[in-house]
C-alpha cells in the first residue's frame, strides 16, 4: 500500500472531489455530524481553524486549513474489503500517522500529530481504467482541542505510516511496489515499440495512454522533445528511471534495434555490356494549362466535440498544433476538481472563438480565475502555434480556483 499526503489551500474543492467524484462513496465521518454535504464539511473545518487561530498569540497564522491523504492498496490487498474494512483502514491510517514522531529542521523535540482527534472524512474512489480502489481522507489542520497538526515533512510521515501498516498486514512495501511497477512499465514500453511498424513519438505516447498510463512530454522552446514522464496508480517515473534506452534522446535508436533491417547480400558485379548510345531526344517542357490547375496544399484538421451543459460545440483544430492541447495543458495546482481534459477543452473553445462557452466550462470544473479581455482572438502577426500556446495559458488561468478572501491569510 502507498500513502500520499498533501496540504491544500482551498479544502472545498478537495472535499467535493473526495465525496462527489463519479461513483465516490462516503466511508466514514469523524468528529462531525453525519449527513453534511461537502461544502458544509469544509466550512466546519475552516471556521474551527479560524476560531482557534484567534486565540493564538505567537507563531504564523494558518494559511492552509486542510491536509489530505490518499491510501492506495493494491488490487490484491483490498480484494475482499467491505465498507467496514475501508472505515477501519481510515481509522488505522490516522492512528499510525499520529504515532510517527519526526523532528523537523529547527525543532529540538520530536513532533507528533493528532489527526485521530481532528475532524476528518473519507471517500472511496475507483480508478476509471484499472478499477483499483483507493481512499481519500481529508483532515482538519486543527484538532478538537485547538492544537495545530504539524505538517512539516508530512510526506515522510505518511511514508513511515504506510510502512508500519504494510508490515502489520503483510502487504508489500511502497519501494517494492514502485520497483515492481517500474519493471512492468519497462516491459510495456518495449512491447509498445515492438508493435510500432514505423517510429512516431506521438503514437508511442498514445499507445501507452491506451494501456492506462498518463504520459506528460516535455519540450524546449524550439519544440524539441527533451523528456517525458509516465505515471500510473500514484507511481510516476521519468524516462531515465524506466531505463536509459527509453530516454527521449535514445528511444528512436531503441526502436531501430527492435526492428533490424534485413542485411543486403552483395553480388559480384557483372561485366558491363556496352549498348550503342541512342540519339538524344530534345526534352519537351510541359507548361501548365487551364485544364491542369496547380495543387494547393491543404491544412489537415481534427474535429473535437465538446459538451458544455446542454450545449455541444464542434471545434476544428489544425493537426500541426493539436499536440499543444492534448499533451501540454496542465491542471492548476490548487484545483482538485478539473482534469487535463477539462483544461484542454477550455483552451480549444478559446482557439475556436467560443469565449462564453470556455468561461462556462472553466467555472463548471472549479475555475474562478481570470477571463479573456474583450477582443480576444488571434492576432494578425500570430501563427497557429503561438495562438494555441496563448489559449493554453489562458485556459490554465481560467481554471484556477477563485482567490480566497484576504481575511483568511496574510
Amino acid at each position: 500500500m502507498i500513502m500520499l499526503a498533501k496540504v491544500v489551500s482551498y479544502g472545498g474543492n478537495s472535499v467535493r472531489y473526495a465525496l462527489e467524484k463519479e461513483n465516490a462513496k462516503t466511508v466514514k465521518v469523524n468528529n462531525m455530524p453525519d449527513g453534511l454535504d461537502p461544502t458544509a464539511i469544509w466550512y466546519m473545518m475552516k471556521h474551527h481553524c479560524q476560531y482557534h487561530q484567534a486565540e493564538r498569540t505567537v507563531g504564523r497564522k494558518l494559511e492552509r486549513f486542510m491536509t489530505t491523504f490518499v491510501l492506495s492498496p493494491s488490487k490484491e490487498e483490498s480484494a475482499n474489503f467491505t465498507m467496514e474494512d475501508w472505515a477501519n483502514l481510515q481509522d488505522e491510517a490516522l492512528e499510525v500517522l499520529d504515532s510517527v514522531g519526526l523532528t523537523p529542521n529547527g525543532f529540538s523535540n520530536e513532533i507528533k500529530t493528532n489527526f485521530t482527534n481532528s475532524m476528518n472524512v473519507g471517500g472511496l474512489h475507483s480508478d476509471s481504467k484499472s478499477g483499483t480502489l483507493h481512499l481519500h481522507i481529508d483532515c482538519c489542520r486543527v484538532d478538537m482541542e485547538g492544537n495545530t497538526n504539524d505538517v512539516h515533512d508530512i510526506h515522510l510521515r505518511a511514508m513511515k505510516a504506510a510502512e508500519i501498516i504494510n508490515m502489520r498486514h503483510g502487504w508489500e512495501q511502497p519501494q517494492e511496489i514502485r520497483n515492481m511497477r517500474k519493471v512492468e512499465l519497462a516491459e510495456d514500453c518495449e512491447h509498445t515499440l515492438k508493435d510500432m511498424q514505423q517510429f512516431n513519438i506521438d503514437r508511442y505516447f498514445n499507445l501507452l495512454r491506451m494501456k492506462g498510463y498518463e504520459v506528460k512530454p516535455r519540450y524546449d522552446k524550439q519544440r524539441k522533445l527533451v523528456g517525458y514522464t509516465v505515471g500510473k496508480n500514484a507511481s510516476v517515473f521519468k524516462a531515465s528511471e524506466i531505463g536509459r534506452k527509453f530516454m527521449a534522446s535514445k528511444i528512436e535508436d531503441t526502436w531501430k534495434k527492435l526492428h533490424p533491417q534485413p542485411t543486403q547480400v552483395k553480388t559480384k558485379p557483372v561485366s558491363p555490356y556496352v549498348v550503342p548510345a541512342p540519339r538524344p531526344v530534345r526534352p519537351v517542357v510541359h507548361t501548365p494549362t487551364a485544364s491542369q490547375p496547380k495543387v494547393q496544399p491543404q491544412i489537415t484538421q481534427t474535429a473535437f466535440t465538446i459538451n458544455i451543459g446542454d450545449e455541444v460545440k464542434k471545434v476544428w483544430i489544425p493537426n500541426s498544433v493539436k499536440d499543444v492541447f492534448t499533451n501540454e495543458v496542465q491542471v492548476p495546482e490548487d484545483n482538485d476538481i478539473a482534469t487535463t481534459e477539462n483544461v484542454a477543452h477550455v483552451a480549444m473553445l478559446l482557439f475556436g472563438g467560443y469565449i462564453d462557452a470556455a468561461t462556462s466550462m472553466s467555472e463548471n470544473c472549479g475555475g474562478g480565475g481570470s477571463t479573456p479581455s474583450s477582443g480576444w482572438g488571434k492576432k494578425d502577426d500570430e501563427d497557429d502555434w503561438k495562438f494555441a500556446h496563448r489559449c493554453a495559458q489562458m485556459a490554465h488561468s481560467m481554471c484556477k480556483p477563485k482567490p480566497r478572501s484576504r481575511s483568511f491569510h496574510r
